[in-house]
């Protein structure tokens, strides 16, 4: 009997079968792609009965951090956490004082070796330039073919290469040495063969290729990135692609190929003028990098809109435009990337409730900064507790004092002694108007970047011009000049 002649109910039923059989397919398949995870164990008896979180960039531009998970070690110090894994991503464990990295991978167990507890001191504390000191974490038993060691490794081989031969591969460059080292470093680390770390470590061969004699940045454009998928999770691919593309869009529109990038943004306000203008530079020849080429230009051109000697792009124009790309970048990730600096430009810009913060004067007199409107006003939020403090306030007497007709330097500082303060004001003629406030833990945490000494300029109408001003150092003369023209 041919296929043809089977009875029509038989055929219903087969065709339900398929149905069936495909659901549960589709079924299991989705099941399981949303309940991968991978499991980390720490054990350090330092850490007991702390609580301790995981974090996670939501992308590698903007930069925002989620809390991913949390958990508190018991009294002997361990704990053991399931965090979802689809692809493999690093995870970041703030340790007080430190700060480990660690690539997770779908459906792995690591079990991490950390170091003992250190807590910030007082001095870190007041320090404005601290930093964690952040590092890779590595397994316990130490296993080097696992992603995580194996980059650790790797990256250790890259420090003591370059340290060795730094002459020979920056500055002689001869091309066969170098070519013949990173051969030598490949092919030490050819026994590692997950996916995730043959990309870091050709990304870091191409760093290196850039380092030392691969310096034409369209080179490296056309053949390491528009030939080559876009990595958003890879943490070697991102070093290079921050080098590389870090503020574009105010460097492009100065060149003939990006004469109109200006326009496309200040006029235009249009993610497909934009593409156009990147695409005729012949290196751009992949259309999700040029997305991802455009979001990270729109991203520094805001952040970096105080550094002098710039292109700098209108700041309206600029968020009209990354709200275009929050809907009309090509890949589902690009418009989450968008959507998430804007985020962040929205948190940069609300960074005091001012209008309605009462701040007071030594003797007592409540203030609102409102009350200051009508020049620019430098800002400066300092610790009495420093020791740098009267450094700092006489690097603003030096810089600020000859811009008094159109600049106004406000300082409230936190946890003051009224009467040394008032002494040093008078011995030292420190320039600006002083205000306290009684409530100094509230007043920082209005601030998005809680260090200080912190500084904020606003325009005189009383806007937000830079939420995170420059510190006052003898550079700002010339741009201080400028913008007060």
């Amino acid at each position: 009997m041919f296929p043809n002649s089977f009875p029509k109910d038989s055929i219903f039923m087969n065709s339900k079968l398929l149905i069936g059989i495909i659901s549960i397919f589709l079924s299991t398949l989705f099941f399981t792609s949303f309940s991968q995870k991978a499991s980390i164990t720490i054990q350090n008896k330092t850490y007991a009965n702390e609580q301790l979180y995981i974090l996670k960039e939501r992308d590698f531009i903007s930069k925002l951090i989620d809390t991913i998970a949390t958990f508190i070690p018991n009294a002997s110090g361990i704990a053991t956490v399931d965090i979802p894994c689809k692809d493999p991503y690093f995870i970041i464990l703030p340790l007080f004082k430190q700060k480990a990295w660690f690539c997770l991978e779908p459906n792995q167990k690591y079990t991490l070796l950390l170091p003992n507890k250190l807590y910030l001191t007082i001095e870190d504390s007041l320090n404005a330039y601290f930093q964690p000191f952040e590092f890779f974490a590595t397994t316990i038993p130490y296993d080097s073919s696992i992603t995580q060691n194996a980059i650790v490794e790797l990256n250790f081989s890259i420090d003591t290469l370059i340290e060795k031969h730094l002459k020979t591969i920056r500055y002689k460059i001869k091309r066969k040495t170098v070519d013949s080292l990173l051969n030598l470093i490949e092919k030490s680390f050819a026994y590692c063969k997950t996916p995730y770390f043959q990309q870091y470590l050709f990304y870091k061969l191409v760093w290196l290729k850039h380092f030392s004699y691969e310096r034409d940045a369209n080179f490296i454009i056309k053949n390491y990135f528009s030939e080559k998928p876009v990595l958003l999770n890879n943490l070697a691919y991102i070093e290079l692609f921050n080098e590389i593309f870090y503020d574009y869009l105010s460097l492009y529109a100065t060149t003939k190929w990006g004469e109109n990038v200006f326009t496309s943004i200040a006029k235009a306000k249009s993610p497909t003028d934009l593409r156009k203008d990147l695409r005729r530079n012949p290196a751009f020849t992949n259309d999700t990098l040029i997305d991802l080429v455009i979001l990270k230009g729109l991203h520094d051109a805001y952040f970096t809109n105080t550094l002098p000697n710039k292109i700098k792009f209108p700041t309206t124009q600029l968020k009209m435009t990354l709200d275009s790309m929050s809907l009309m970048a090509c890949t589902p990730e690009l418009r989450n990337i968008a959507k998430n600096i804007i985020k962040k430009i929205n948190q940069e810009e609300k960074i005091f409730i001012f209008e309605e913060y009462p701040l007071y004067d030594l003797s007592g007199t409540e203030y609102y900064l409102r009350n200051f409107i009508g020049k620019f006003l430098y800002v400066n939020i300092c610790d009495f507790r420093s020791y740098r403090f009267l450094i700092e306030q006489k690097k603003i007497k030096a810089i600020f004092s000859r811009f008094s007709n159109k600049l106004h330097v406000i300082h409230i500082v936190l946890y003051p002694q009224k009467d040394k303060l008032q002494k040093l004001i008078l011995e030292h003629q420190l320039i600006g108007t002083f205000l306290t406030t009684p409530y100094p833990e509230e007043l920082k945490k209005r601030l998005r970047d809680p260090v200080i000494p912190h500084y904020v300029l606003y325009a005189p109408d009383g806007k937000v011009f830079s939420s995170n001003a420059p510190p006052p150092e003898e550079n700002l003369i010339p741009y201080f000049t400028n913008l007060l023209k």
